[in-house]
C-alpha cells in the first residue's frame, strides 16, 4: 500500500510563464513533486470550453527539414515525452497542478482571484 504522499503527492509550482493569444493555452508551469523529488518543466496550462487542465510537456513532430508538422486544421502535431498509466491519474495530476498554480499566482487565469 502506498503512503499518502506517494498516492497523491503534494505539488508546488516553481515558475509560471503566461502566454496570450494561443487558443486555450494560458501558459507553462514548472512543477515540483517533492515526495518524488521530481521537477517537470514546461507543463502546458489550458483554460477553455468551461474547464482548466494541465498536460505533461510534449515535443512537436518534425518533418525532414526539421519544421513542425501540422494536422489538417493547421495545428502542430505533438508527441508525448511522458505519460500517466491512466486518465484518472492524469486528471488528479492536472487538478493538483491547477490548485497549486492558483496558490502560486492567483492571476494565472486572468481573473485576479483564482476563479
Amino acid at each position: 500500500m502506498n503512503a499518502p504522499d506517494q498516492a497523491r503527492p503534494g505539488i508546488t509550482i516553481l515558475d509560471f510563464k503566461p502566454v496570450a493569444g494561443i487558443g486555450a493555452l494560458v501558459g507553462f508551469a514548472d512543477v515540483h513533486v517533492p515526495a518524488w523529488r521530481l521537477k517537470i518543466f514546461g507543463c502546458p496550462v489550458f483554460d477553455g470550453a468551461g474547464r482548466r487542465w494541465v498536460s505533461l510537456p510534449a515535443k512537436p513532430q518534425l518533418d525532414r527539414d526539421k519544421r513542425a508538422l501540422t494536422d489538417a486544421n493547421g495545428k502542430v502535431v505533438y508527441n508525448p515525452t511522458a505519460a500517466f498509466d491512466d486518465k484518472a491519474t492524469a486528471d488528479r495530476f492536472s487538478e493538483a497542478v491547477i490548485s497549486a498554480l492558483i496558490a502560486f499566482n492567483p492571476d494565472a487565469f486572468g481573473t485576479g482571484n483564482g476563479q
